[in-house]
């Protein structure tokens, strides 16, 4: 019998996360889940997949030293995953920040402008930790940006440059491991909406619907198709960078945004 590949999810409970296992575990991994919501672990198991669970009082999300956006927060997930399974085939990564960067660059407060730094530093420490995993083997590596770092936007600026330098970093990595045959991409969306999102009411978004309303118009207003999008529609264009399917694809940057990215 082959053997199952393996999928790291960091910060695997949000966003797209939850979407993301259940199709990785339909298509035969086995997964290492940081920080799943509540019903998670014990969905993927029912769909076959063995899970390895690195809960969020193990590896906090927040700032503190041994965080996930620290070098050693990384090195644990990657730690867990080769001791429960040996392997890692597949990483999906939510790079954190701890600082929301808003405003005109005129207006941001020194701190905004002294917070760029962390996106690049916990994206590096996560591409650190894992790559060494797949030399030698081979993996997929997707990194979760932001649609905000492939166009400029007025009122953006510090927080577009800090997610485009994400994406020249993503794009960098992956020339630089091109040859190890780990392929490295890097995606954002805009306008796709998760249960939570600050500007809709509760109950507005799951992970497969939206339920529109005022809230929305300005939204759907910069999106040219009429609808915004879900997190499971999010997954299912992922999937094909991790799920093994497509191993031909690297160093880029893909928009999941309606369109967006082209106005």
């Amino acid at each position: 019998m082959a053997q199952r590949r393996v999928a790291l999810l960091h910060r695997g409970g949000s966003y797209a996360g939850p979407c993301l296992a259940r199709r990785l575990a339909i298509s035969g991994h086995d997964l290492v889940i940081h920080g799943p919501r509540e019903g998670m672990v014990e969905e993927l198991e029912g769909l076959g997949a063995a899970i390895e669970v690195v809960g969020e009082g193990e590896l906090p999300v927040d700032d503190r030293p041994g965080s996930d956006g620290t070098p050693e927060g990384a090195q644990l997930l990657v730690d867990r995953a080769m001791a429960r399974f040996g392997r890692i085939d597949a990483a999906s990564l939510l790079p954190p920040y701890y600082f929301s960067i808003r405003g005109t660059l005129m207006e941001a407060p020194p701190e905004h402008i002294a917070a760029l730094g962390s996106f690049l530093e916990s994206t590096s420490h996560l591409l650190r930790a894992v790559i060494p995993a797949m030399q030698g083997r081979g993996g997929q590596i997707l990194v979760f940006t932001s649609d905000s770092g492939a166009r400029p936007e007025a009122g953006w600026c510090l927080y577009g440059a800090a997610r485009a330098g994400q994406n020249f970093l993503v794009r960098a990595v992956a020339l630089e491991h091109a040859k190890d045959d780990i392929c490295i991409n890097a995606m954002g969306s805009k306008n796709a909406i998760s249960a939570g999102f600050p500007y809709a009411p509760e109950g507005a978004a799951t992970d497969t619907s939206i339920t529109l309303g005022e809230w929305a118009e300005p939204l759907l207003a910069e999106t040219p198709l009429p609808r915004l999008g879900t997190m499971d529609e999010l997954a299912a264009f992922a999937c094909n960078l991790l799920d093994g399917s497509n191993r031909f694809q690297t160093a880029q940057y893909f928009s999941f945004s309606g369109g967006w990215n082209s106005n």
